[in-house]
């Protein structure tokens, strides 16, 4: 085969907190649903993935521990602050980080993608906080806000 039709061969797909309590994700399930090329290594977007799951647990955690009592959550807890998410709720959390790994990968696919030609997204910092906006909304949306509001401490 000649050098112009080399595909690599696909990486095996990586578990994203497969055994935490917290809805699993993987590389694999994130390249499907944004489209992400098969040039970029499962490992870049491992670490991605993690940064964002990290990003969005923390903004999670830290609101149901700072919220008074007056102030529900639609989803309980179990004792290790884990949430217990419907199955609706699952798919918004997995929205909220693949967004947001989306927007932070962005940068990556820029410095990475050498098109000349064409209407090249990754170089785009609006489409960069469209996306990471949409994650906002998600996480909001999860903690029973709505999509714009101020949460005093």
């Amino acid at each position: 085969m000649s050098g112009f039709g080399f595909q690599a061969p696909a990486e095996p797909s990586i578990v994203i907190d497969a055994g935490s309590g917290w809805p699993e994700l993987s590389t694999g399930e994130f390249r499907e649903e944004h489209r992400i090329p098969e040039f970029f290594s499962e490992q870049t977007i491992a670490d991605s993935l993690n940064r964002s799951v990290e990003e969005v647990q923390r903004e999670i955690i830290n609101f149901v521990g700072q919220a008074s009592t007056d102030t529900d959550v639609p989803f309980t807890l179990s004792m290790g602050l884990v949430p217990n998410f419907n199955a609706k709720q699952i798919s918004i959390y997995r929205g909220a980080v693949y967004c947001r790994s989306h927007s932070d990968l962005l940068g990556h696919f820029s410095a990475v993608d050498q098109k000349e030609a064409g209407n090249n997204k990754a170089q785009d910092t609006k489409q960069q906080d469209a996306i990471l906006a949409q994650s906002n909304r998600a996480v909001r949306l999860l903690l029973g806000l709505g999509r714009a509001g101020v949460h005093s401490l």
